[in-house]
C-alpha cells in the first residue's frame, strides 16, 4: 500500500543516512550512498525512475487512451519510488556481506 511504501521509504532513507556518512560507507555502498546523502537527491531520483518507467509507456499508449494520461503519469510517479525502494533494498539487506546485519536479524 502507499502508506507502507511511504513509511518504508523513510526507514530506508534514515538507515542509509546513518550508515553511509563516512568515506568507508561511500566506498562500500556507491550509488546508494549518493541517493541517501541528501533528501533532494532521494526525491529527484524517485522522479527520474518514475519518468524512466512511465514516459515510454505514455508515448506508446497515448493514442490508445489520451484521457488516462494524468492517471498513468501519477502511477509512474509512485512506481518511481517503488523502484528506489527495490534498489536500496538490494544494497541494505546483504546479510552475507554484513555479518552484523545477519546477527541483528538472528539469521545465524
Amino acid at each position: 500500500t502507499i502508506y507502507h511504501n511511504l513509511q518504508y521509504q523513510r526507514l530506508v532513507w534514515f538507515h542509509n543516512r546513518k550508515y553511509t556518512r563516512d568515506a568507508r560507507g561511500r566506498e562500500r555502498h556507491g550509488a546508494a550512498e549518493f541517493i541517501s546523502r541528501r533528501l533532494p537527491h532521494y526525491v529527484v531520483l524517485g522522479l527520474v525512475f518514475g519518468v524512466w518507467y512511465q514516459v515510454p509507456r505514455q508515448y506508446v499508449n497515448h493514442a490508445a487512451d489520451p484521457e488516462a494520461f494524468v492517471t498513468q503519469l501519477a502511477s509512474g510517479f509512485l512506481w518511481g519510488y517503488a523502484f528506489v525502494h527495490y534498489y536500496l533494498d538490494s544494497k541494505i539487506w546483504r546479510v552475507r556481506r554484513d555479518p552484523t546485519l545477519g546477527k541483528a536479524l538472528q539469521m545465524s
